[in-house]
């Protein structure tokens, strides 16, 4: 069997010759790296590239993390939460040293792998490509297991922070008016989160949440007062006072809010929630004896809440 394996730093972006376990973490500057001469590598790194490539715009949830690139599988991140300075300092006074707090973060990240197989027999009879259909194939559950990660891990660590304001059906309607106005909601989750001092940049909900959110009569009026630009797939809103808020949807996420779940509020640059990226991997080989050729992509990643306050739940 031969085998062809190259690895896309998750630091600067280049392509490595990978020899040995891929299991173990390594350094790449120890590894050599992919030159255009290299014939049966670029064979591995192009099609790394295309998976990866049409993977890009399906990560939905990657948005609402700060992602930190790592070539080491486990490593220990400290992330700045706070600073405070001192007001009011008076003449001559010498002001108090500010003490930045850290919050350690380990990761030990685990790895998303799509593997296929093509017998020369079907690639002989086959009408079509399958090379990049199975390519396109890669990459579409390369991010969805990506997106369903993350909605497990907002969904499964973040705690509801304003209890006394709920979410309630953003759909329902009497007389052709909607009957909750979900800025009520948003607005105190907001205040909640940058009330803490973080600076509120995101909401995520599923796309059928979504779809009754841009179809509530309250939401319509701040669209048509310019204040929110909302499309199919997501988009922005405004409130006075506040900056700009993203949207992103996805099917992952949980579709019925409940008493743990529901649209998750939150500050992407806190951060509320990071994405360890590791390296991605491809591997290129030849099973001469069984009469296939086979293509391995690995990814190597994990989302980890990281300051439950820079986050919150609408529940009911």
């Amino acid at each position: 069997m031969t085998q062809t394996r190259v690895y896309q730093s998750a630091v600067d972006g280049k392509f490595y010759k990978a020899s040995g376990n891929p299991e173990i973490s390594r350094k790449f500057e120890a590894a050599g790296i992919v030159m255009p001469g290299d014939v049966s590598d670029v064979q591995a790194v192009t099609i790394l590239n295309e998976v990866l490539g049409l993977a890009r715009p399906q990560y939905n949830l990657r948005g609402v993390c700060r992602p930190i690139p790592m070539d080491n599988l486990t490593m220990r991140v400290d992330i700045a939460t706070s600073l405070a300075g001192q007001e009011k300092v008076d003449p001559l006074v010498e002001a108090a040293i500010s003490k930045e707090a850290y919050t350690a973060v380990n990761f030990d990240l685990w790895k998303n792998v799509v593997h296929v197989a093509l017998a020369d027999e079907t690639q002989m009879k086959a009408a079509h490509p399958l090379l990049q259909m199975h390519v396109s194939d890669a990459a579409r559950d390369l991010a969805r297991m990506e997106n369903k990660q993350v909605a497990a891990e907002l969904e499964g660590k973040i705690t509801e922070k304003v209890s006394s304001i709920v979410y309630a059906d953003w759909g329902a309607q009497s007389s052709g008016v909607s009957t909750t106005n979900p800025f009520t909601a948003i607005q105190a989750s907001i205040n909640y989160i940058q009330g803490k001092g973080y600076p509120v940049d995101f909401m995520a909900m599923h796309p059928t949440i979504f779809g009754k959110f841009i179809q509530n009569t309250w939401v319509r009026e701040l669209v048509r007062a310019g204040m929110a630009n909302l499309a199919s797939n997501g988009g922005q809103f405004s409130l006075p006072g506040y900056p700009t808020i993203k949207i992103f949807t996805d099917f992952a996420l949980t579709e019925t809010p409940g008493a743990a779940v529901g649209p998750i509020v939150g500050s992407s640059v806190a951060p509320g929630i990071a994405l360890g990226q590791g390296p991605s991997m491809a591997a290129a080989y030849r099973n001469e004896l069984a009469g296939y050729d086979g293509y391995i992509i690995r990814q190597w990643l994990q989302p980890k809440v990281v300051i439950d306050d820079a986050l919150d739940l609408i529940c009911t």
